[in-house]
């Protein structure tokens, strides 16, 4: 039997890492469904893929948790697509549509954050390029910069 804790990748974005509690991948075609009055039967149109998304549950923990909430905060913040690292799924290039950080009195230490990300490839098991990892260098380091220079 698979040892799934030995076997999973630490997740990031845009090389902040994180760990994650739950992930939720979701996609689908666009139908038009065609329905007429007193018929028995429906015409359905298939008008191409919906837009993949996947809702991220992250979260950080330890003494310097709420510093690297700030990273990740200013990495789906950034400008344009990022590298994201899944635990089972693997890299790919995808825009932070919207996020939320969490804090709790009681759980002190503990950052955790929920993210919708869209992957930039809409093809289900596609993978990344050259170009992509590239594109994921030079936009990370651009969001680090921004980072570290908001602090001081």
């Amino acid at each position: 039997m698979r040892n799934w804790e030995t076997t999973l990748r630490r997740a990031s974005y845009r090389g902040v890492d994180f760990w994650v509690d739950a992930e939720d991948f979701n996609s689908g075609k666009r139908l038009a469904i065609h329905e007429y009055a007193g018929g028995r039967q429906s015409y359905i149109e298939e008008m191409g893929l919906r837009t993949s998304s996947v809702e991220v549950t992250a979260y950080l923990i330890g003494d310097a948790a709420d510093i690297e909430a700030l990273g990740l905060q200013s990495a789906c913040q950034a400008a344009g697509p990022g590298l994201l690292m899944l635990p089972i799924d693997g890299a790919s290039l995808a825009y932070v549509e919207d996020f939320r950080r969490m804090r709790e009195k009681d759980r002190s230490g503990y950052v955790a954050f929920g993210f919708r990300a869209i992957p930039v490839n809409n093809i289900v098991g596609a993978s990344i390029g050259i170009g992509d990892v590239l594109l994921a260098v030079a936009t990370g380091i651009a969001s680090a910069a921004s980072g570290f220079s908001r602090l001081f």
